[in-house]
């Protein structure tokens, strides 16, 4: 693709929906979001990718943080997708490039506004919908350990644990 920036910055827009996050809005960076990042993994069984590159989101909004985390706590919470956004590197920033292609600035809040719409491009696919063959997968019966440190140190900081509870493997 030419050396040509983008018209809007690829971490306005959520990497495992693709929806553009406000600027107000809360953005979750997935290199430090563990539990996220084993969450999307088990969820949609495929690892978080494309993190060194420009051309991909590296970050997460604050409905699918909730969604995934809330899932593999298990909790009554599932994505409205099967199968998450899938980012490639674009060919071309008139025909190929999401971040050129959707305008967020056409957002209009309101009952009768039109929603941002957001392309199937070659370059990101967009999710496909849970139906007969794509069910709502079972969140895993046991935390990782790094999961299961990570929300022990938070419920310990939040005092809904005792300070003497440990994480152990089993």
């Amino acid at each position: 693709m030419s050396s040509r920036k983008c018209k809007y910055d690829a971490d306005a827009f959520c990497y495992i929906c693709g929806q553009f996050i406000k600027v107000r809005d809360v953005k979750y960076e997935l290199k430090t979001s563990y539990v996220l990042c084993e969450a999307y993994e088990a969820y949609f069984d495929c690892p978080v990718r494309h993190q060194d590159k420009p051309w991909a989101p590296h970050v997460a909004c604050s409905y699918c943080k909730r969604c995934l985390e809330g899932w593999y706590r298990g909790e009554k919470r599932s994505m409205k997708f099967a199968i998450p956004r899938i980012w490639r590197e674009p060919k071309d920033h008139v025909n190929d490039c999401y971040f050129c292609i959707v305008n967020p600035r056409k957002r209009r809040s309101g009952k009768n506004a039109k929603p941002i719409e957001y392309p199937d491009l070659e370059s990101s696919s967009a999710p496909i919908a849970h139906d007969l063959t794509r069910p709502v997968p079972e969140p895993p019966k046991k935390l990782s350990q790094k999961s299961c440190s990570s929300l022990s140190s938070n419920k310990k900081a939040t005092r809904l644990l005792k300070l003497d509870v440990i994480c152990t493997k089993q």
